[in-house]
């Protein structure tokens, strides 16, 4: 009987339903002859299962013919034998690592590094990495064993698998039963449970889990070996295990598929993994879901541009909704989950269409990592921005943007007057795209000639000047105008009240006129340098857009254009010819 569909109940709605979801599709691709043209493979998230979805069908007589198939190899430690063939020699692989980083910290060539020998780590070091230092060898070794015995009656394990999953709900105590048949006629030996270990069951640690309350007894849970063999195949295939920097914690993020093709996500993933690197708890979250997104985006352009691509109009939230992040905290002698959490991918990156589109945002997501990657979770304030730029990407909701964007202008602030290279600072064009793609009715704000211009402004007085205060040379006159420190915070502190806010807001036009005209006059109208001059024009601009919208919108948008940087000159600020801001691309 042809199958179609198989089903894996989301029965602890973690990310063991995702790796065996995954499991189940590499061994349905293993299965198809190779001369079966339009395969098409995928996961679908269907809200209480996941689907894998086969087209063609499955056929019986490809079961039949199935040549063996080991998923997993053995894994020998220095301790730890598996007693298999072709396993993974852990401690070889570790040393040729640590001589690798070795010569990187040398700063050897790349030609230095391949005379020598050394090369980057397996594609799979990180998942030999954890299952080894979660004290999962034996469970895992196990398993493979057991996988391997039935070599010569792979048809007849497939046939429980495929029963197993083949309908909703999944019956494991069915499939434990013929297993256990097959088992006996066979003369395999070996447990139909395994320990459901904390690697690839996150919510299933050691404890006091006896299902009656007739006493309480320490010791892990266990279920059907099967399962727990796909869900260490799946590791391999959808997950990034990675040590978090300057500890012994561990994180582990899984892929949690919407509608994922088998082939986009072969594509995809290989290269998603390469990207990430260890890094701090929170900011890794961000870069990891920054990370998808952009490998997503590069791949779907590379593929248009060379006419390749079968979808047309695609974004990366139509295929994978998430990261599944868990994070491990390492006690000493060993580990313990701490916190599964969901890090969705950002819905208000849109459909993209064309190349151009392609282009925009991975520009912007670009922008975005080089922004995050340069905080220092280490430091309080900037574990606060962490913080909120992770609640931000995940969610559609600008006031946390915002809330970012206030303190990161603080930090851009800071970081002119200390030692170090000034913090980056996001772009107008990418700003504005950011926006736009969340709520397109703000385009009449951040369009607007008014608001441009006093944002400008806001520039001038602010990061501007402390940029030029901060590369002014000893033979080099001082800058003649003062910088603003804490404006933005202050235009903030009154957003709420909107004749406040105006008339914060018009205090500065009029000490900013002033200042402009002073220095005009010491330099007889002939300034160092120009600053853009504000007009009654655009204060009467800006009170219309915010008898349209709300002063705390205007407000938040003005000081985060305000502490932008412009792209290569051109723009509304630069519009009085007189008034050009010589600015381009300012660090």
């Amino acid at each position: 009987m042809a199958i179609e569909v198989l089903y894996v109940d989301k029965l602890t709605n973690t990310l063991s339903e995702t790796l065996v979801a995954f499991a189940l599709a590499h061994v349905v691709n293993h299965l198809v002859p190779h001369d079966v043209s339009d395969l098409d493979i995928r996961i679908e998230d269907r809200g209480n299962c996941y689907c894998v979805v086969a087209r063609p069908s499955l056929q019986e007589g490809w079961i039949d013919r199935a040549k063996f198939i080991p998923l997993l190899r053995g894994l020998d430690t220095a301790k730890k034998r598996s007693d298999l063939p072709h396993a993974i020699d852990y401690t070889m692989h570790q040393v040729r690592n640590e001589d690798f980083f070795s010569g990187r910290e040398k700063k050897l060539s790349e030609e230095q590094m391949q005379e020598l020998g050394l090369v980057p780590p397996d594609r799979n070091w990180p998942v030999w990495a954890v299952v080894n230092q979660m004290s999962a060898t034996d469970a895992y070794n196990k398993l493979a064993r057991l996988w391997e015995m039935h070599r010569e009656i792979f048809p007849d394990l497939l046939r429980i698998i495929f029963e197993l999953y083949g309908q909703l709900p999944n019956d494991e105590e069915a499939a434990a039963h013929a297993w256990s048949k097959l088992a006996k006629a066979n003369k395999i030996r070996g447990s139909k449970s395994a320990p459901q270990l904390q690697v690839v069951n996150p919510g299933r640690g050691k404890g006091g889990n006896s299902s009656k309350a007739s006493g309480l007894g320490i010791g892990g849970l266990k279920g059907f070996w099967v399962p727990e063999y796909l869900k260490f195949v799946g590791l391999y295939i959808c997950a990034l295990p990675r040590s978090i920097s300057n500890s012994k914690d561990r994180k582990t993020y899984v892929l949690r598929p919407k509608e994922l093709s088998w082939d986009t996500h072969n594509t995809v993933f290989s290269e998603f993994q390469k990207r990430l690197y260890a890094s701090t708890a929170i900011k890794m979250d961000v870069l990891a879901t920054l990370q998808y997104c952009l490998t997503y985006l590069k791949q779907w352009r590379d593929a248009y541009q060379k006419g390749r691509s079968r979808i047309i109009k695609s974004r990366p939230g139509d295929h994978v909704a998430a990261l599944e992040a868990v994070f491990y905290k390492h006690l000493g002698s060993a580990f313990a989950t701490m916190n599964v959490s969901t890090l969705v991918l950002p819905e208000w990156v849109p459909t993209i269409e064309t190349v151009a589109d392609a282009d925009r945002f991975i520009d912007l997501l670009s922008e975005h990592e080089a922004i995050v990657r340069n905080l220092n979770e280490d430091k309080g304030d900037e574990y606060s921005l962490l913080q909120t730029y992770r609640t931000f990407l995940s969610s559609r909701d600008l006031v946390a943007f915002y809330r970012f964007t206030q303190g990161y202008a603080t930090h851009v602030m800071r970081s002119y007057t200390g030692k170090g290279f000034p913090a980056r600072r996001f772009q107008i064009t990418n700003l504005e795209a950011l926006i736009m793609a969340h709520d397109p009715t703000l385009a009449e704000i951040v369009q607007n000639t008014g608001f441009r211009r006093v944002a400008a402004a806001i520039r001038e007085s602010t990061v501007r000047g402390q940029y030029l205060k901060t590369v002014k040379t000893p033979d080099e006159p001082p800058d003649p105008y003062t910088v603003r420190y804490g404006l933005g915070n202050n235009l903030l502190r009154h957003a709420s009240y909107p004749r406040r806010f105006i008339q914060e807001l018009c205090k500065f036009v009029h000490a900013y006129a002033q200042e402009n005209e002073r220095v005009r006059a010491l330099h007889n109208n002939r300034p160092p340098r120009f600053r853009v001059a504000l007009t009654d024009d655009d204060l009467e601009q800006i009170v219309q857009l915010i008898s349209k919208s709300d002063s705390e919108t205007v407000a938040h948008l003005l000081v985060a254009f305000g502490y932008a940087r412009r792209a290569n000159g051109g723009g509304p600020e630069a519009a009085n010819k007189q008034e050009i801001d010589p600015e381009a691309q300012d660090q």
